[in-house]
């Protein structure tokens, strides 16, 4: 069409908007068309286009203008962006929305056709007019990238050779498998180790090459890469630490075995897939991811995108290819070191942001209701950079690769600002369904606000992900005023950051933390002014810690009205190097164990023996200045994995706060710990040699006198090591079979005759309680705790009661029946759950 042609149009578009000011788009338009009801666009960015024009020509109602999608798939050929000329007004937003019960989804993705058999049951299809994708859709449903299991007879190559730190070149680090046929696999270089170490955190490491090992099998070497050795999570100075083993291998050709299983030959652009029963080749539907940004909100802090509304749309089939070049170093939440590197940036955890496919930058007032995304190989939405007073309302977000919705960043910029206006600040989260995201990146969250200010995330469903719920705040206590004691000097703050005034309430948290480690339904880092966790219902949460875990640097949050039950802890504060707890107001709220399944009685020493774990309260007489700590242990098999230690008896939630006091085992190894005033700079280990044995009754004890720590085994001296320094006390509660704050677990033992005493014991007491348990010791008076679990074990933990500081304007109290506790939460689950008017799957595929 000839421009003069085109401006025609739209002065056509304009007469008719000024009439029912409205324009209307469809997947069977025309963008030569005026845009009307009956000859509509078929594009967004001509409709866009067509308000502009109205703009320059005056024309604009003054009530504002609304763009109708017509049900269908808009294939985009690029993201859809607005800028600052796009803006509406707080009395006349720009308003895109589904057109009555239509359903209009804006696509990423191509369909791949032309499918044909390949040998053993795979199907293969030419894609070389698409180009590169991690994902893959076959009629709506997500197929899984082909993988293994783990590497078969796996070690270390090279003795943990290093990774190198720079780039390029060919590495020496790596492992030796047993299957030498892997080193005739195809494709090497593309081939993916996956790891979920720390516990927290999913890792993906590229392959190198796979070559013969002159001894047999194959050796398969690593690509180099310098964020690797920065992440810390599966390097120790550069080189592989010792069984820190891939949990699979992912992404060759030779691991297409299982139907619903894909591999993309990049080398000749063919994919391949082995169709799930039912599936017809012929007949299928497969979509490939082409994007990486479906819809860009991009303003500047001078002149920010404001007032747009989005409602009824769905945004699916969007990818993000760094992954296929360089893996994925996640440090924590898919972040990942910072490039280029900065040691500054490390210091106070500034990492680089995974993406998301829908993004938000300098954008005020703009309006995401009733959508869904869904399909997307990245994050689902960002709203950063000075983003303020944004609305995602009412919307479905599922099968997400990555973390659903990513509120604020992490860099300087965002903890202490040059400018105020950069500050992400006042964006609500409300009424959404957020549910099966971090399907490809474990280590991701359901929300996500980093360093923000006045955020609401309040009234949402947000279940089945690998790892937290809901995340706030960063920075592990270093970027706050002051900083911690980890902090270099020259990098501390003195003022507070950003993160202030946030609001999580009423959510409905459910069935998160089925893959990840420490973490937690609510899950915060560092101090947060004026922060409230108010009315949520979490619960059947899977790993630890699962409730509402205030980590590192958490600091001035209130914790209030909260239903927590069926998860491994309901609170946890880690106040490792900070002491903050004290800051935190935490009040009303109720808290149910969960019972545990292994809880058990078995054959003990005297008696009875306690098989499992269990937590009685904190009390001060457990917290003399001298000690002693002794328990019998029997072992079945030696503790293992990626977290060898195991707590016989502990005090005080970790070996790095205040008071922690501990028996531990570490494969035959046993350890006394002693924490004498917070902080990894105040713990102190005594380490024996292999002194543990299989099947047999072993006496354990810890003795301190206020200068030296001593370690017994069997009656003997194991280990000691000079302290002679002062204990300072916990609050914590006393645990028998776990560390304190349930980290780990005892799985494989049993304990006896836990007896603690307010003074050291001598050597020749500690040898007579081995040989003959029975005899007291001189001053058994002084005797502060015997246990010998010939009770019944449900009734002797009480460090978790079912509710706490109960307060009647909270809805509970302190002589409420059970039943009347079971009304109570009732009302605060009606709270927390999404309202009944939420249209679910009302738009999306």
């Amino acid at each position: 069409m000839r421009m003069s042609g085109l401006i025609a149009a739209v002065l056509i578009a304009g007469a008719a908007c000024k009439l029912d000011a409205a324009f209307y788009v469809s997947p069977h338009g025309e963008d030569a068309d005026p845009g009307s009801r009956q000859r509509p666009f078929a594009t967004l960015e001509a409709a866009r286009d067509a308000i502009r024009q109205m703009k320059a020509d005056g024309t604009m109602p003054a009530e504002g203008l609304r763009v109708f999608l017509r049900g269908g798939i808009y294939r985009l050929s690029r993201a859809f962006e607005l800028g600052p000329q796009d803006s509406g007004t707080p009395g006349a937003p720009i308003i895109y929305r589904a057109f009555e019960a239509e359903r209009p989804i804006l696509s990423g993705g191509e369909v791949i056709t032309g499918w044909q058999p390949d040998v053993d049951g795979r199907w293969k299809a030419d894609v070389k007019h698409l180009s590169d994708f991690r994902q893959l859709y076959v009629n709506g449903t997500r197929a899984g990238r082909a993988r293994g299991g783990r590497l078969p007879g796996v070690t270390l190559y090279g003795d943990g050779a290093p990774l190198p730190s720079v780039d390029g070149g060919a590495p020496d680090g790596g492992y030796r498998v047993t299957d030498a046929t892997m080193a005739r696999w195809g494709n090497a270089g593309d081939i993916e180790l996956i790891y979920f170490y720390p516990q927290w955190a999913h890792q993906i490491v590229k392959v190198h090459d796979i070559r013969p090992d002159q001894a047999g099998g194959a050796i398969v070497r690593l690509q180099r890469n310098r964020l690797w050795s920065e992440s810390g999570n599966l390097t120790h100075h550069g080189r592989i630490v010792q069984g820190r083993f891939p949990d699979f291998i992912a992404n060759a050709l030779e691991l297409l075995d299982d139907p619903g299983e894909w591999y993309l030959d990049r080398s000749v652009q063919v994919v391949y897939y082995r169709p799930r029963p039912g599936e017809d080749m012929t007949k299928v539907k497969v979509t490939a991811p082409q994007l990486e940004k479906l819809l860009e909100v991009k303003g500047t802090l001078d002149q920010p995108v404001h007032h747009v509304q989005f409602a009824g749309i769905a945004f699916a089939h969007a990818g993000w290819l760094r992954p296929n070049e360089m893996g994925h170093p996640d440090i924590q939440a898919n972040f990942t070191p910072p490039e280029p590197r900065d040691p500054k940036r490390s210091a106070h955890g500034e990492h680089d942001k995974s993406p998301a496919n829908v993004r938000l930058h300098a954008a005020r007032s703009i309006r995401f209701d009733d959508c869904t995304f869904t399909k997307l190989g990245s994050a689902g939405i960002d709203i950063e950079y000075g983003s303020q007073d944004n609305v995602i309302s009412g919307c479905h977000i599922h099968d997400i690769s990555g973390s659903a919705i990513q509120i604020g960043d992490v860099v300087r910029q965002d903890h202490h600002p040059d400018d105020d206006r950069r500050i992400v600040k006042n964006n609500h989260v409300i009424n959404n369904t957020i549910h099966h995201a971090g399907l490809d990146y474990f280590g991701s969250i359901g929300v996500f606000a980093g360093y923000t200010d006045g955020t609401v995330i309040a009234h949402n469903e947000i279940s089945h992900l690998p790892y937290s719920g809901i995340s706030v705040g960063w920075g592990w206590g270093n970027p706050d005023a002051g900083g911690r004691e980890s902090t270099m000097p020259k990098h501390v703050y003195a003022t507070p950051t950003t993160c202030r005034n946030n609001r999580i309430e009423y959510n409905h948290i459910h069935h998160v933390m089925q893959r990840g480690h420490d973490g937690g339904g609510v899950y915060t880092l560092g101090n947060q002014a004026g922060t409230i966790i108010r009315g949520n219902h979490i619960h059947d949460n899977r790993y630890h810690f699962g409730g509402i875990y205030l980590d590192e640097g958490s600091g001035f949050i209130e914790v209030t009205g909260n239903v927590v039950s069926e998860v491994r802890t309901a609170l946890m504060f880690n106040n490792r190097r900070q002491n903050r707890d004290a800051t935190c107001n935490v009040h009303d709220n109720y808290f149910r164990r969960r019972p545990s399944p292994t809880l058990r009685h078995e054959p003990g020493k005297f008696g009875r023996a306690l098989a499992g774990a269990i937590s009685v309260a904190h009390s001060p007489d457990f917290e003399p200045q001298e000690l002693t700590v002794e328990t019998w242990l029997y072992l079945s098999d030696y503790p293992s994995g990626r977290e060898p230690r195991r707590w016989i008896v502990g005090k005080n939630r970790n070996e790095y706060v205040d008071g922690h006091y501990a028996l531990v085992i570490w494969g035959k190894k046993v350890s006394a710990y002693l924490n004498i005033g917070g902080g990894a700079e105040n713990h102190y280990e005594a380490r024996s040699n292999d002194l543990l044995f299989l099947d047999r009754w072993q006496h354990l004890a810890l003795t301190y006198d206020g200068s030296v720590l001593r370690l017994y085994c069997d009656g003997e001296a194991a280990r000691s090591l000079v302290v002679n320094r002062k204990r300072v006390g916990g609050d914590g509660p006393l645990a028998f079979g776990k560390r304190p704050d349930n980290w780990v677990t005892l799985d494989n033992g049993r304990i006896d005759e836990v007896r603690i005493y307010d003074r050291a014991l001598s050597e020749r007491e500690i040898r007579m309680r081995f040989e003959e348990p029975g005899k007291m010791v001189v001053g058994q008076k002084k005797l502060l705790g015997h246990w010998g679990f010939e009770q019944d074990l449900e009734t002797l933990e009480t460090a978790e009661p079912l509710a706490v500081e109960r307060r009647s304007d909270s809805g509970f109290d302190k002589n409420m029946t059970p039943l009347e506790v079971e009304k109570a939460i009732a009302g605060i689950v009606a709270k927390a759950g999404v309202e009944p008017s939420f249209r679910r799957h009302r738009s999306g595929e």
